[in-house]
């Protein structure tokens, strides 16, 4: 068997982590060598879990029906009306209800994971959006005025669950921290862009949302402390 330092039990030695703690199991801690732990390892055997598949619509076909769709429209707008690029709504659409809506209803996604995912999947979305409507151009319309307002809104809600659910979800910090992430890259792109000649941020929004969200997770960390460690301790082992 192997024992856990944090918990301070013994395990079963073909586990890997922890099963209360979740901490990694180290190899010098496995105690195989004792023959009492290899008697009682030799009667403890797991039950064969017989799994039911059963078919999910929304699961195995409304993407498909989506992607079916898509196809369709794209073979639309080459045959019948090649000089427009309609269809690449339409494909951004298709994206954004693939992987912000079925995703993580299918995957039943929690929502520090959703947001995650939607960050992610909006900001490429919103930048597709711009080469699209300017037919292959970009003029930086997205980064000064779309993206910060998807980060703030996305930073706003984890405040909110923080502040009253940091108890009983330990992903949000680090959820928090993904988002800040997020939130300070425009404008550390527009500081690159000007310093090269390429482009001058017209507004200050990308400046303001910049300190904001660094002030902003200054302060989560001061106020919420003690379960930001256990956070920490828990996913990362320190």
């Amino acid at each position: 068997m192997k024992y856990c330092a944090k918990c301070k039990v013994n395990v079963h030695h073909q586990l890997t982590n922890c099963p209360l703690c979740g901490s990694y199991m180290d190899e010098k801690d496995d105690n195989d060598n004792c023959k009492v732990y290899q008697t009682m390892d030799e009667k403890v055997k797991y039950p064969t879990l017989h799994e039911i598949k059963s078919v999910n619509f929304f699961k195995f076909k409304f993407n498909r029906i989506l992607l079916v769709l898509l196809a369709f429209c794209i073979a639309l707008n080459l045959l019948l009306t090649p000089q427009s690029i309609w269809s690449a709504y339409v494909a951004m659409g298709v994206v954004v209800a693939i992987f912000c809506v079925m995703t993580p209803i299918n995957a039943k996604y929690k929502v520090e994971k959703h947001v995650r995912t939607d960050v992610v999947t909006l900001t490429l979305v919103a930048v597709a959006m711009e080469f699209a409507v300017l037919k292959g151009n970009f003029a930086w319309f997205t980064v000064e005025y779309v993206l910060p307002w998807i980060y703030v809104a996305a930073i706003v809600l984890l405040d909110v669950l923080i502040a009253v659910q940091r108890h009983k979800n330990m992903q949000l910090f680090s959820t928090l921290i993904f988002c800040t992430v997020f939130t300070v890259i425009p404008q550390i792109v527009l500081w690159i862009t000007h310093s090269l000649g390429i482009f001058t941020a017209k507004t200050n929004v990308n400046l303001i949302t910049f300190f904001a969200s660094i002030l902003n997770i200054v302060i989560v960390f001061l106020l919420c402390s003690r379960s930001l460690k256990e956070e920490m301790d828990r996913n990362l082992n320190i």
